[in-house]
């Protein structure tokens, strides 16, 4: 170590690349700081500089787990998935459960009716309209994996079964 090189100076710089390699990996898309923590971990930087990174970036609100939940529930809300894949998928990332809680909350969303949407885009009129009990559980199987609660998907598949059946006759 130079004299120049001092300790602080050291930590300092550390800080700075770990806050230049955050800021390169939030520049790919956003990221929550359970996520960042260990990207940065796994480029070998040291705690104290992720730390320190990590409190700019927040200060900055370049990382902000709050816009991250609400932001990645309406993605995975809008590709057909269910508040359970979601917030499984939060849990994962890292995301508190109260913020994983607003995130759901804010998307104002009538989860039978998003079920509703799946099922008619996934599955023909000639499936939905079939009510024996194999295709129905078909049906259901293919939606619980995608994060739908049972209530929600037997509520969207029989409104979906009464609107082909409406459409059908009139």
């Amino acid at each position: 170590m130079s004299q120049s090189e001092t300790p602080e100076k050291l930590a300092q710089k550390a800080a700075h690349q770990a806050y230049v390699a955050a800021i390169r990996l939030l520049a790919r898309r956003d990221h929550s700081t359970v996520e960042l923590t260990r990207k940065l971990r796994l480029r070998e930087h040291d705690e104290a500089a992720i730390g320190e990174a990590l409190a700019d970036l927040v200060s900055a609100n370049y990382l902000n787990d709050e816009r991250y939940a609400e932001l990645y529930a309406e993605q995975r809300m809008n590709h057909g998935y269910g508040p359970l894949s979601i917030r499984s998928k939060l849990a994962e990332r890292g995301i508190d459960s109260h913020l994983v809680q607003r995130a759901l909350k804010v998307l104002q969303v009538d989860w039978s009716e998003q079920a509703e949407l799946a099922i008619a885009k996934r599955f023909s009129p000639q499936d939905i309209m079939d009510t024996s009990q194999q295709t129905t559980s078909r049906i259901a199987r293919s939606l619980q994996r995608r994060g739908f609660s049972s209530s929600d998907t037997l509520r969207g598949l029989k409104r979906l079964r009464k609107e082909l059946a409406n459409s059908s006759s009139g």
